[in-house]
């Protein structure tokens, strides 16, 4: 027995054989990338007659012709005639469905469009098992067939209005006589449609009019009936698609038996139909509905979205009338409705070749006049000749010493004049002219060839002086600006002998030119950036209702007042840590007002005062209908802020998707309006604030480290009022004053014991709520002292007291009670959520709840819960 064993890999061959895999792999990707560019767009138009219906053609050539007119670029066609019938036939649907699936598996298809209602009802029914994701459009479908609902997802079409539909009206008023109508249709449920449609047009013009219908009988009947009319009877061909028996039938075929036995006058509703024996009416053209709908296709081709595309009302119909069946049944022209157009007149003698005997006639007589004028134009020829020597004589005398390039071109295509300052212009001497003639249009550089051939043309054509600018290039390469003015010249007789040329370099100009709009351009931007930060610092940075500076002399401010001063001057981001309500808007605000960028305004955003679809938008600006309500361009904060100071206050409520793009900015200095595909550039100083922590947000998940590191780089703590205790005497003084002067009250005394009080709060809410309640101190006190009533009294942080009991309960209460405060604080007051205190407690929300209404926990700033509850009651 042999035992093979597998022979010992090599590494340097596997990694080189798992590049080459690597290499081949992202070639064809390359390639079906390629391909699918490359390939052309592919349309599907889905009807759902036969193709030999009268309405296919038209519209099939209309919407095939728009289309390549409306859309540049290859386009494969497909066309499908699904006979659908107009009951629904499960079987034959289910085999229709299975047979398009097999036919166009791999075909891609970028745009089905479905003609009249059965189709587009088929389409949507199958559209997930045949063209998942293709968007639709339908046409030559009324609103009433289609019903009051909403359209369909990436759905969009063109209704045909019927509201207007003249084909009743006009009968009837061209045969007042008529004492009935007779309807003529087949047996389907759309014949049965046509048929209700036009009782309600006879209601509406003739209300009690004998009404006679044919509509549903079998063929032969219909034709009896018709050869065996009474008199004053007007007949009304609807339409057949299906007869007695439900076999589908040929409208035109049908239509040309039953007006050969007709003993009265039809009319119709479709343009098709006109030829085959009906008189007339106000007839549906399919031209225009096969056009709307290349248009639609078309658009969506070029990339608009179906869904953004509204659907369009469209009304296609036309007065139009058979001559040969006006005559047949004695029809006046001149009673027809304004408008109107006659068809298939037969023609005489003197209407086919009528112009052809004028003109004999003319051509006669202009003979005999054309013997005498020869005789005397070749008198005034010698004599033009003569003058024309004499004229160019004196206009050489005057050319050749002109500063501008002139010369007179011959209508052979010769230069009859070439001034010799065309040497100083183009660097060629007027003896290259001559002999090479087609020299100037060789000179015009390739951009603008095609207005000078365009130009050259007209000036020939005997038009009114031409002006062109257009570019040159010298012999010896230069560019050089040209003002062109051209005209025709004639003789003394109006001959056309040429044209006569006028060039002035005019590159000096040009150039005086492109200078002064590169500074427009400049201005335009400068003012756009003013007119930006006018609008920024109406709406954004009005005078605000707080500090009018940091007030405090303790040793914790100067320690954050220095480290400001010390990073004022630099551009490196600045992170703003500290409790709520302890001013580090101020903070930022002395930083910029120390750094080099003061100039320009302080630019703000609060991450948390807007929903987070809109942060984006306030971020980096918006285009114009970049989304919903975006109605003009508008420029972001860092757009504004540009070469200032950007201050970001609660970042730590930034979304995470969000933050990505924050982190490219601050690194990359770069970024994008939304909406917009103009990459943007900026030089902003950053400034952050937050009273979370973010280091526990990173660990958890909730916010980036990454873009944490990078804001981290100098970061400052606001300290809390309660670390600097000795500032609350000069923070009251300050606060006192400035409520006092706004409330119009004269300043109060603040005592010892008051002040003493006020110091020896804990401040939750910090500087913020010290001022809430000084202010609402101020208001209250009747006296020229300070008191605080029960309103303005400061929110106290110990326990509330306990019912009475046993001193081991009242423990157990106050340890339960300090332990729920702790974790508020530690997560900021929020109760529930990811990261809230009752996740970190391991207890529901609502239990959280019910234990603070127990121990009389409430948030610093918040109404009690008794007052609360007793509102609610």
């Amino acid at each position: 027995m042999t035992v093979t064993r597998p022979a010992r890999s090599d590494p340097r061959r596997s990694s080189q054989v798992g590049i080459a895999t690597t290499l081949l792999f992202l070639a064809a990707l390359g390639v079906a990338y390629a391909d699918e560019q490359s390939r052309p767009r592919s349309v599907l138009l889905l009807f759902s007659l036969r193709s030999t219906a009268a309405s296919v053609g038209p519209l099939e050539s209309a919407f095939r012709e728009t289309l390549e007119k409306s859309f540049e670029g290859p386009v494969d066609f497909h066309v499908e005639y699904l006979d659908l019938p107009d009951a629904s036939n499960v079987p034959y649907g289910q085999r229709l469905t299975d047979l398009l699936r097999e036919k166009y598996a791999g075909r891609p298809i970028d745009v089905v469009v479905a003609a009249r209602m059965e189709t587009l009802r088929y389409l949507l029914q199958n559209r997930e098992a045949l063209f998942p994701g293709v968007p639709v459009v339908f046409t030559d479908i009324s609103r009433q067939d289609f019903g009051k609902g909403p359209l369909p997802a990436d759905t969009t079409g063109a209704f045909l209005s019927m509201e207007g539909q003249k084909t009743v009206d006009v009968a009837l008023d061209l045969h007042p006589e008529a004492q009935r109508i007779v309807f003529v249709g087949g047996a389907s449920p759309s014949d049965r449609g046509a048929e209700a449609f036009a009782r309600r047009l006879v209601e509406k013009h003739a209300p009690g009019f004998e009404v006679v219908s044919l509509v549903g009988l079998p063929l032969d009947v219909q034709l009896d009936r018709l050869a065996n009319l009474p008199e004053k009877s007007v007949v009304l061909f609807l339409s057949y698609r299906a007869d007695a028996k439900g076999r589908s039938m040929i409208a035109r075929d049908v239509l040309r038996r039953l007006a050969r036995v007709s003993r009265g006058p039809i009319y119709g509703a479709s343009e098709t139909f006109l030829g085959l024996g009906i008189a007339g009416g106000d007839l549906i053209r399919y031209g225009p509905i096969g056009e709307k709908a290349g248009e639609l296709a078309a658009r969506i081709l070029r990339g608009e979205a179906a869904s953004t595309i509204p659907p369009v009302e469209q009304s296609s119909s036309r007065l139009m009338f058979d001559w040969r069946e006006l005559k047949r049944w004695k029809i006046d022209e001149g009673k027809l409705p304004p408008g109107s157009a006659v068809l298939y007149r037969e023609k005489t003698l003197w209407t086919e070749y009528k112009w052809h005997l004028l003109g004999l006639l003319a051509l006669i007589l202009v003979q005999w006049a054309v013997i005498g004028a020869l005789v005397r134009a070749r008198r005034r020829r010698r004599q033009a000749e003569a003058d024309l020597r004499a004229a160019e004589e004196r206009y050489r005398t005057v050319a050749d010493f002109t500063q501008d390039w002139e010369y007179w071109k011959r209508p052979d295509g010769e230069f009859a004049y070439v001034s010799p300052s065309c040497l100083r212009t183009t660097g060629y001497a007027a003896e290259e002219f001559y002999r090479r003639p087609a020299l100037p249009n060789e000179l015009v550089v390739e951009e603008d060839r095609e207005s000078w051939e365009t130009h050259r043309l007209e000036a020939r054509a005997g038009r009114a002086p031409q002006g062109l600018e257009f570019r040159i290039r010298t012999k010896n390469g230069q560019i050089r600006w040209i003002e062109h003015l051209c005209t025709k010249v004639t003789g003394g007789q109006g001959e056309f002998l040429g044209v006569r040329g006028s060039n002035r370099d005019v590159s000096r100009r040009k150039q005086s030119e492109a200078e002064l709009r590169r500074a427009l351009s400049e201005i335009g931007q400068l003012r756009e950036r003013l007119e930006a930060d006018n609008t920024y610092l109406r709406e954004q940075l009005q005078p605000e209702q707080g500090f009018e500076g940091i007030v405090g002399s303790s040793d914790a401010m100067r320690y954050v007042l220095s480290k400001a001063q010390q990073v004022a001057p630099t551009s490196s981001t600045v992170l703003l840590l500290g409790e709520t309500g302890v001013g580090k808007d101020l903070v930022a605000r002395a930083i910029h007002g120390l750094s080099p960028r003061r100039e320009r305004p302080l630019v703000k955003l609060n991450c948390a005062a807007l929903p987070p679809s809109l942060v984006e938008s306030e971020l980096f600006g918006h285009e114009k209908g970049a989304f919903t309500g975006a109605v003009a361009l508008r420029r972001g904060r860092f757009e504004i802020a540009d070469g200032s100071t950007l201050f970001l206050d609660e970042i730590g409520e930034l979304p995470m998707d969000l933050q990505a793009k924050l982190l490219h900015v601050i690194q990359d200095g770069e970024f994008e309006r939304v909406g917009g595909t103009t990459t943007l550039k900026t030089d902003v100083r950053l400034i952050a604030a937050t009273n979370r922590h973010l280091d526990e947000d990173v660990k958890n998940g909730r916010f980036r480290a990454d873009l944490w590191y990078r804001l981290n780089v100098f970061p400052i703590t606001v300290p809390p009022l309660r670390q600097r205790r000795e500032d609350i005497p000069q923070l009251v003084a300050f606060f006192v004053e400035k409520h006092s002067r706004k409330t119009g009250k004269a300043p109060v005394e603040v005592s010892q014991g008051l002040m003493k009080e006020l110091q020896s709060q804990n401040w939750p809410g910090n500087v913020r709520e010290l001022e809430s309640v000084v202010e609402r101190a101020v208001i209250s006190s009747p006296g020229p002292s300070l008191r605080l009533s029960r309103d303005s009294q400061p929110e106290r942080t110990e326990a509330a007291p306990e019912a009475a009991g046993s001193d081991g309960a009242r423990t157990l209460t106050r340890l339960e009670r300090d332990h729920i405060v702790s974790t508020l604080e530690q997560s900021f007051w929020r109760l529930e959520g990811e990261g809230g205190a009752a996740e970190r407690l391991g207890i529901n929300p609502s239990t959280l709840r019910s234990r603070m209404r127990k121990h009389g926990i409430r948030r610093p700033g918040s109404r009690p819960f008794a007052e609360t509850l007793g509102r609610q009651r």
